[in-house]
């Protein structure tokens, strides 16, 4: 928890006390230590230090730790479907992804601004800031749905990681200029994003 305040407040010098804690009172607990090592790096990324967050990856990769890929599930006419970041294998991945471009653009007329923050690596030549958070997997999940359903009235989605800040505030728009009810669950809580523009978390995630 304290972890995980510090990076939304990207606290650098608390997440680097916390986790030096940690390992001091668990000096026999390696494999579990891997999200705090992760939360850290994050941090070190949203607060500019991407040459720091680097190493500390770097690091993680040496000792063979494995950061578990992120994946969100949503059912759609009875079938489960499965999207990971910047996804190209449903069958209509080319219009799932036109959709995603299409609700951002809707969104910022609405004063939504992706947050660079929470890109949490180097941005590559051929990649943007935009590029790399519109393929977060929820935001395709939620696509598919309106590409299938123009006016769904509520929408459900499973993710096995902890949702990151702009999706959360690309979500609770969502819910408010569509007018639709959305239901994230991710790995710490559910999130119920009211057509009211709020979620039940609170902004606490």
């Amino acid at each position: 928890a304290l972890l995980s305040g510090a990076r939304n407040e990207k606290n650098t010098k608390l997440s680097q006390e916390v986790v030096d804690r940690i390992q001091k009172l668990f000096p026999d607990v390696k494999g579990s230590l891997l999200p705090a090592w992760i939360l850290l790096a994050n941090t070190y990324a949203s607060s500019g230090d991407i040459e720091k967050a680097a190493d500390i990856k770097i690091e993680l990769h040496r000792s063979g730790a494995k950061k578990k890929a992120g994946v969100t599930l949503t059912e759609f006419d009875g079938k489960i479907w499965r999207f990971r970041a910047h996804d190209q294998s449903h069958p209509d991945s080319a219009e799932i992804h036109a959709q995603v471009d299409r609700m951002s653009k809707k969104l910022i007329e609405y004063g939504y601004k992706y947050d660079a923050s929470w890109v949490i690596r180097t941005i590559e030549a051929d990649e943007t800031v935009e590029s790399l958070l519109c393929g977060h997997s929820e935001r395709l999940a939620m696509a598919l749905h309106f590409i299938r359903n123009r006016k769904p009235k509520r929408i459900q989605l499973t993710k096995n990681l902890r949702i990151c800040g702009d999706c959360h505030q690309f979500t609770k728009l969502i819910a408010l200029v569509y007018q639709c009810e959305i239901i994230v669950r991710d790995a710490n809580r559910i999130h119920h994003f009211h057509i009211n523009g709020q979620c039940s978390c609170q902004d606490y995630f």
